[in-house]
């Protein structure tokens, strides 16, 4: 009945994106000799510090760095590379050495800045990752002005003790990018064990999580990094995914709220964002986020499209838990169902106001349907007979308006319609079923067993199916309903007209008999000649139906079919001899 536009065509594509974000070592390039390049700028004066301490302490570094799994690069190598830039290794401060390194694909620089104080001169320094821009800071320290050794050995103390975590978390960096999940996961585990700051290599990890399929840890690793940065906008989209994965609706919503919050004008991000939670049965969940887009650009025609077709689905979903009578009117809506089929109506209006025909054609149809369910049928037949012209090859849309003028009391109008359907798509499903349904409930029984016998002749639903229907309605509605004897024989002749199974027809045969008989019974009540003559007939067919019932009734113990048999065959008899004495 309700159809929704799908708002991109691939799961994996959205992964992709949510999953691509750099991490440190991507290239060959990062290593010399198999060991990873280390970029160590001198470092910067304060207004009132001689030059020479940052540059001699540089200096002693770039010859002390070089060991099995680290090299720095030489002066003249910065230099060379600094030119390329424009610039000279003298130039080069914190923000200006990452920029180069992530230029020549550097993996570490070191860098900081001193002050001078007299002859003592403190200093800060660190070595940051490239181009994560994770930061491993130097513990600060005071020492002479000249003494350099002092300094070097204190920073190369750190290197050393530092080198484990950082070459695990490149590693993993590595391994993450070459996507080697199990490697991944071995070298992401203990980097996060190592350096549990490292926000790099937690994300790598709760990614890796992910590729993986193991949700769960994922998340906690997310949960994680959102507790260290609680504004980490890929670490919310990234959870507010996990979270939907392993049915935890509230906490998806929570992590895409607070991501949008931090990027409310994102409407393609919000769009996407909202499909993801609709995609995991929460299209309520869906429709609050694009709520607070439409609160900021109500006139934003894709977030009316997205928010009235989940609107659709949602209420077709509540509506159809909700158990409907057998035949005439659906049960009343639910307020909440109510709710968003308005909602639906609203936006999907705006749409169909704005693109005219360019709009799916199954927006018109959602709307007619909708104004239906709300009981709207003026509103519901003007916005159908105008989606007609809209759309004149359109069998589905017809198929709705149908419904529409059935619903509003013009059952003619509605079985035309639909029939014109039909002639568009010959293939429409239960169309003549529907009519017949429609007949039924307007209690034209023979009319709607000729819809059926269409019904079945084209493969719509089995004969026994619709037969069912007409036989139901005879008994449920006339024969128990409404007493009405007569009309629930015809209704069981017309049902046995169609093509129906040996068992079913015994059934129908067992009913009717039983009908015929108690009409019998009733017209015998004076015991005249002109009661029995007016009885026996009736007696006679009910004995005939009753005696094409033997499926039934020996399926059916409780029936009393053999009783029923002699019961009519002594009335027979009884009746045959009132009219005998009688002439």
């Amino acid at each position: 009945m309700f159809e929704m536009k799908p708002l991109r065509t691939s799961l994996a594509a959205l992964v992709a994106v949510i999953l691509t974000v750099p991490l440190t070592y991507q290239a060959a390039d990062a290593q010399a000799g198999g060991r990873m390049r280390v970029l160590v700028a001198d470092l910067t004066p304060a207004e009132n510090a001689r030059e020479n301490f940052g540059r001699d302490l540089a200096e002693e570094l770039r010859d002390r760095i070089d060991i099995a799994t680290h090299v720095a690069m030489s002066d003249d190598d910065i230099d060379d590379a600094a030119r390329e830039y424009d610039m000279r290794l003298r130039d080069l401060n914190c923000i200006l050495s990452q920029q180069l390194a992530a230029q020549i694909q550097v993996p570490m620089i070191f860098c900081g800045r001193y002050d001078q104080q007299g002859d003592m001169v403190e200093y800060s320094a660190q070595f940051i990752t490239i181009p994560a821009g994770e930061v491993f800071a130097v513990e600060p320290q005071t020492v002479g002005a000249n003494d350099v050794d002092t300094a070097v050995e204190h920073v190369m103390a750190f290197f050393e003790a530092t080198i484990d975590k950082v070459s695990q978390i490149a590693f993993c960096g590595m391994e993450y990018n070459s996507s080697n999940w199990d490697g991944a996961l071995n070298y992401c585990s203990r980097a996060v064990e190592l350096a549990p700051e490292s926000m790099e290599a937690r994300a790598a990890l709760a990614r890796t999580y992910l590729e993986l399929e193991q949700f769960d840890e994922s998340l906690a690793q997310f949960d994680l990094l959102l507790e260290a940065d609680p504004f980490n906008i890929n670490a919310l989209e990234s959870a507010g995914y996990v979270a939907s994965q392993v049915g935890e609706t509230e906490a998806a919503r929570d992590y895409y709220s607070r991501y949008l919050e931090l990027n409310p004008n994102n409407v393609a991000i919000r769009m996407r964002v909202a499909y993801d939670l609709a995609q995991t049965g929460d299209d309520v969940g869906a429709m609050g986020l694009l709520e607070a887009g439409l609160e900021q650009d109500p006139e934003n025609i894709d977030l009316h499209e997205q928010y009235g077709s989940m609107a659709v689905r949602a209420a077709g979903a509540m509506q159809s838990m909700t158990p409907q009578p057998q035949g005439g009117e659906p049960a009343p809506l639910a307020p909440e169902v109510a709710d968003l089929f308005q909602k639906a109506v609203n936006s999907l209006t705006v749409v169909l106001e704005a693109k005219g025909s360019e709009a799916p054609a199954a927006y018109l149809g959602n709307v007619v349907a909708a104004h239906v369910a709300l009981g709207e049928y003026d509103a519901a037949l003007a916005m159908g007979e105008r989606g007609m012209e809209f759309f004149p090859d359109n069998a589905q849309v017809r198929s709705q308006v149908a419904n529409a003028y059935f619903r509003a009391g013009r059952v003619d109008q509605a079985i035309t319609t639909l029939e014109g359907a039909v002639r568009i798509n010959p293939e429409l499903p239960n169309a003549y079923a529907r009519i017949g349904q429609w007949l039924l409930q307007e209690g034209r029984v023979q009319e709607a067993g000729d819809a059926f016998a269409q019904a079945a002749e084209r493969g719509e639903q089995p004969a026994d199916v619709l037969a069912t229907q007409i036989f139901g309605y005879g008994y449920n509605t006339l024969d128990q309903g409404q007493g009405d004897l007569n009309g629930a024989v015809q209704a069981y002749n017309v049902a046995r007209e169609l093509d129906i199974s040996p068992a079913l027809r015994s059934q129908i045969n067992f009913f009717h008999g039983y009908a015929r008989y108690r009409q019998a019974e009733a017209a015998n009540a004076p015991n005249t000649v002109q009661s029995a003559q007016a009885s026996l007939p009736v007696f006679r067919e009910a004995l005939n139906m009753f005696n094409q019932a033997g499926d039934y009734g020996r399926a059916n113990p409780g029936s009393n079919l053999g009783q029923f048999i002699e019961g009519t065959n002594t009335f027979i008899q009884i009746q045959e001899g009132i009219i005998a004495r009688g002439r």
